[in-house]
């Protein structure tokens, strides 16, 4: 019997010893915010995720552990058609989904984006995540579409109940504020540094319900100058659209 009860004290140490090895772990993930990008170029462009997450770090929120799928060019209709989207979606527990479609898509494909749209919610909200919305903003040249483009991401997202990141429409107020302010690129439709640091601020008062006012600019390389005046915008245009 003693020998019997010896081995027992033994097995319960054993257990002690590796339990609070454990625990860390189950309290680091708990503590991360997980979130999935699908999208395409607009969404890699100078690595949009990266800058929201180090903006996260900066205003001491909740960790961002990110992940993402976005080939360039890619439609909301192709990624579901590819699986490799969904694939993921149902791979992990994520507080939010971000849905990003091509540039064009609000305009020229419309029922599209709204079909594979609601495909896409139905399956993020199977996981109990969340939709995000990420407008995207008109061409350089065609700034007349921002009202087409926002107006198809706010339908969509009144049709799934879900928040927009209304980055279209902080692009065309800062723009507005500041004739002489980059955001596009050479090519007219991708993202300079700038114009992705102030979606990042636009996605950082989306998801944490924070004002990203006094963050570090030189997360976008720009100077505290430079990037107060693209701060407010995005909490302001973020404000706006919940009202």
């Amino acid at each position: 019997m003693k020998r019997y009860f010896v081995g027992f004290l033994a097995a319960i140490a054993w257990l002690g010893l590796f339990t609070p090895a454990a625990q860390p772990q189950a309290v680091k993930a708990k503590d991360e915010m997980d979130v999935l990008f699908i999208g395409n170029s607009l969404t890699n462009g100078n690595d949009l995720p990266k800058m929201i997450a180090e903006l996260a770090n900066a205003g001491k929120q909740r960790p961002l552990r990110h992940e993402r799928e976005s080939p360039g060019g890619r439609t909301l209709e192709k990624h579901w058609k590819d699986g490799k989207a969904l694939t993921k979606i149902r791979s992990r527990k994520w507080d939010f989904v971000i849905l990003q479609d091509n540039s064009q898509s609000p305009l020229s494909g419309r029922d599209s984006m709204f079909d594979y749209g609601k495909k896409f919610d139905a399956e993020i909200k199977k996981q109990g995540a969340k939709t995000i919305l990420y407008m995207t903003w008109a061409l350089q040249n065609k700034p007349a579409d921002q009202a087409a483009i926002s107006k198809a991401y706010l339908d969509l997202a009144a049709a799934l109940k879900s928040q927009v990141a209304p980055v279209g429409s902080a692009w065309e107020a800062a723009l507005q504020a500041d004739k002489k302010l980059s955001l596009h690129s050479a090519d007219k439709k991708h993202p300079t540094r700038t114009g992705t640091y102030l979606a990042a601020c636009v996605f950082y008062a989306t998801i944490y319900g924070q004002s990203p006012e006094g963050l570090p600019g030189s997360i976008g390389k720009l100077s505290a100058e430079e990037a107060r005046p693209l701060q407010a915008v995005a909490w302001k245009t973020v404000q706006a659209e919940k009202r």
